[in-house]
């Protein structure tokens, strides 16, 4: 269950930093690229995976984006980069997340097996606090106002 909480985490992550690509300048799109493939890939990963991949390298590679952040509001940079701070917060926050979470996984590897019911409720939780968290940060990308509509109308047009 607790790798599936680093899964969704990361899944939820390298959405929002994906999606502060769009309407960023390069040296901010370049970086939130990779950083967005990364934990999006290793996501994927995680949660369709018997284990989490590489687990004490991503506790601290999750760290770097924080770090970059918060020297980039230190010195001034983050305004010229034209990241919005709600989308970095929250992806920051599920960062965050990850490195705890792999942590509590390497101290404790070997736990006994949950019933199948709450392994479901735990990873089903899991899930919706991340959607929960992730949503409005994805919300208040560039990449929501570029949306407009939907190729594939949800309604018939005038009925």
């Amino acid at each position: 269950m607790i790798r599936a909480w680093a899964g969704f985490a990361a899944l939820g992550a390298g959405l929002i930093h994906l999606a502060l690509v769009i309407g960023s300048p390069v040296a901010a799109a370049v970086p939130l690229a990779a950083v967005g493939a990364l934990e999006f890939g290793w996501g994927v990963l995680a949660v369709a995976g018997p284990r989490a991949p590489l687990p004490r390298v991503m506790r601290i590679a999750v760290l770097v984006p924080l770090a970059v952040w918060i020297i980039t509001l230190l010195t001034g940079l983050a305004p010229g980069l034209g990241v919005r701070i709600l989308p970095m917060l929250v992806a920051s926050l599920l960062d965050v997340a990850i490195s705890v979470t792999l942590s509590l996984l390497l101290r404790r590897p070997d736990r006994p097996p949950l019933t199948a019911r709450r392994y479901l409720v735990g990873v089903a939780a899991g899930a919706v606090v991340v959607i929960a968290l992730a949503a409005p940060a994805l919300a208040a990308t560039e990449a929501a106002s570029l949306g407009g509509t939907s190729p594939l109308p949800l309604a018939p047009h005038g009925h």
